[in-house]
């Protein structure tokens, strides 16, 4: 299929097909967040909160997350280097590294 560049049109035709699961966008930056609000999803993800091993992140966004994060309509998920013992305001969960994390 071809992917389209209008975020609220590609919203509206994912949220058509899936009905009522889950539906969320990564976002990066305040304009992201603001783009996210006027969208129908259910959750965001903001990151990277720290820099990874799994992926080459330009944008860390550190203690600046809980900022951004307030201004999200959703549900925001801390994502990017998120560890179990961090604690994020604003932030509804905790996004745990691809599964990686060993307890």
């Amino acid at each position: 299929e071809k992917i389209n560049r209008d975020k609220a049109l590609a919203v509206r035709l994912v949220r058509k097909k899936i009905g009522n699961k889950l539906l969320g966008l990564s976002t990066h930056n305040e304009v992201e967040i603001l783009q996210a609000n006027e969208l129908d999803l259910d959750m965001i993800g903001l990151g990277a909160y720290r820099k990874t091993n799994t992926k080459d992140v330009d944008n860390i966004l550190g203690d600046k997350l809980s900022y951004l994060a307030k201004i999200s309509q959703h549900p925001v998920c801390a994502i990017g280097g998120v560890q179990k013992e961090d604690k994020i305001t604003n932030v509804t969960f905790n996004v745990i590294g691809s599964g990686l994390y060993e307890d």
